[in-house]
């Protein structure tokens, strides 16, 4: 069975995506792509507080009987230690996301970064967290993850969705085994970044420029496989996706109805992939894999 779809909202509240170049998606927008989605079967919905406006114009625009289940993020914590008094805030913070996103309960709350449940005092986010899905006002908890190494030191009660990236070009989760045993340990997997911000779908002429001759022509080549295969360059993304059954879903940004129509649409078609030979197309080289290391643009 394949992954079902996600659709991300970080464009409704920013001007988001290196590829992205007609800015912040306007609410009329976000409502038409909102309505289509809920009509072609799309599962979830994965917003957050930092994602500028987002959660509010979610708020406006979702019907009062839409069927989606929506996910949010606790943010980044800039300070150092966690004491007790911290838990009012935090308790704020998820009470301002339901208001916004006018519902009751989400369906999971995922930490954005691991790295605030191992500081010192992190034993009163982590109970807090875990009350959240015992009072009812999530169904699920879970983590965002860059790497493996994210998970380790980490409660296995609050890993009941774990969010990671992975894409054509990036594989390392599925080749380091991660994927699997998540998969075998029962935790529902939400992959993002499957377009690498809408890299892997563009022309190689288009790119920045500080990518380097290596990487241009890896996505050259892939360029070249479409045209062989008479199919696109998202068909190729996404049929990589569609294959990986170990997934509950796979996030999808888009800027318009028409991006959006296009990954329905490719979506409903077999993978042009046979006998697995995307695995030929992974690369190791994190200056292009991880957006937290791309030149500031």
């Amino acid at each position: 069975m394949k992954p079902k779809l996600c659709l991300g909202t970080a464009q409704f509240g920013l001007h988001y995506g290196i590829t992205n170049s007609a800015g912040q998606v306007p609410e009329k927008v976000a409502s038409e792509i909102i309505s289509y989605a809920e009509k072609a079967g799309v599962h979830f919905i994965d917003t957050a507080q930092v994602y500028g406006n987002a959660e509010a114009v979610l708020g406006r625009q979702l019907g009062v009987s839409h069927n989606f289940r929506l996910i949010s993020k606790f943010p980044p914590q800039s300070q150092q230690v966690f004491i007790a008094q911290n838990v009012s805030t935090w308790e704020n913070t998820i009470l301002k996301s339901c208001q916004r996103l006018r519902v009751k309960k989400i369906d999971a709350y995922i930490v954005h970064n691991t790295s605030d449940l191992l500081k010192p005092g992190g034993k009163h986010l982590e109970d807090w967290l875990l009350s959240l899905r015992e009072r009812g006002i999530v169904n699920r908890l879970g983590v965002s993850i860059y790497n493996a190494v994210d998970l380790e030191g980490l409660n296995p009660d609050l890993l009941d969705v774990v969010q990671l990236p992975l894409s054509l070009f990036d594989q390392r989760l599925l080749q380091d085994g991660t994927i699997e045993l998540l998969h075998e340990q029962g935790i529902s997997i939400h992959a993002r970044s499957i377009f690498l911000q809408g890299l892997i779908v563009a022309s190689s002429q288009t790119w920045p420029d500080w990518v380097d001759e290596k990487m241009r022509t890896h996505q050259h080549n892939l360029e070249k496989l479409a045209k062989n295969k008479d199919c696109s360059l998202l068909d190729l993304a996404l049929g990589f996706a569609k294959e990986q059954k170990e997934l509950e879903a796979i996030v999808v940004g888009v800027c318009s109805l028409f991006e959006l129509s296009d990954i329905i649409l490719s979506w409903s078609q077999t993978s042009p992939w046979s006998n697995r030979e995307w695995k030929s197309w992974s690369m190791q080289e994190l200056t292009l894999l991880d957006p937290r290391l791309w030149p500031l643009q």
